[in-house]
């Protein structure tokens, strides 16, 4: 902001110096021309900083008293803040106003400039252009709340956005759930992975323990065929104790 000051009045100086001297101007004559471009300029900012201040502040009574129709609680000190800012800057722009018109008459009685009683009298006039104009415009969207209503009540409205809130509280439990889940079925995916594979290592085993004694069995058996002799001797020896002891 300070270096945009600075080169615009640099700019100005530039200008000023080659005027006076390749274009023949009078200081006078620039002297009223910058004159009334810094009048020009303060009637913008005076238009525009304190006047959008006031209306602003208006604004949040004007919006304090229908949050209260709706049922929203809201502290009597915001309001009187809101309040005492319009208040003030009310004051302070219609003072701006009045002070400026009488600041550029009286430079205007002392320098001769007869085009100063204009600007003086602009900045009179120019202090009821504003409200004016903030009047037609708060009128155009009154108009326009008042349709809106008409189709879609503020009860509605609100209840509508309370029904979201508290959807979108559900999907997002919702989602944490899901989220939970997922996490959950994946832990038992990996217990049952690993449970498959100790199952898998048993049956192994066994099926190796099985095949081992099979293959004894087997062996048993062969030695068993082949001392088939001893076995019926044994027997026929066991028959003939029998038959003594009879």
């Amino acid at each position: 902001m300070k270096w945009w000051i600075f080169w615009v009045s640099l700019a100005f100086t530039i200008v000023a110096a080659w005027l006076i001297l390749y274009a023949d101007v009078s200081p006078e004559t620039l002297l009223s021309v910058g004159l009334g471009a810094i009048s020009l300029i303060w009637l913008i900012i005076l238009l525009t900083v304190p006047w959008n201040l006031y209306f602003s502040a208006r604004r949040v009574v004007h919006e304090t008293h229908l949050s209260r129709e709706r049922g929203i609680e809201v502290p009597q000190a915001r309001e009187d803040e809101a309040r005492e800012i319009a208040r003030r800057m009310l004051r302070f722009a219609i003072a701006g106003h009045l002070i400026s018109a009488a600041v550029i008459a009286v430079i205007t009685f002392y320098s001769g400039a007869q085009v100063g009683y204009y600007f003086a009298g602009f900045y009179l006039l120019a202090t009821f252009f504003r409200p004016a104009g903030s009047y037609m415009s708060h009128l155009r969207e009154r108009v326009t709340n008042l349709m809106e209503e008409l189709h879609y009540p503020r009860q509605d409205v609100a209840t509508l956005r309370t029904q979201v809130a508290e959807l979108t509280d559900a999907r997002t439990r919702l989602d944490q759930t899901v989220n939970e889940l997922s996490e959950s079925l994946d832990e038992l995916r990996a217990e049952l992975a690993t449970a498959q594979a100790a199952a898998e290592t048993a049956d192994h085993d066994l099926n190796r323990r099985i095949t081992q004694m099979s293959r004894r069995f087997d062996e048993t058996v062969d030695g068993l065929s082949d001392n088939q002799e001893l076995i019926t001797g044994l027997k026929a020896f066991l028959r003939l104790v029998r038959s003594d002891s009879v």
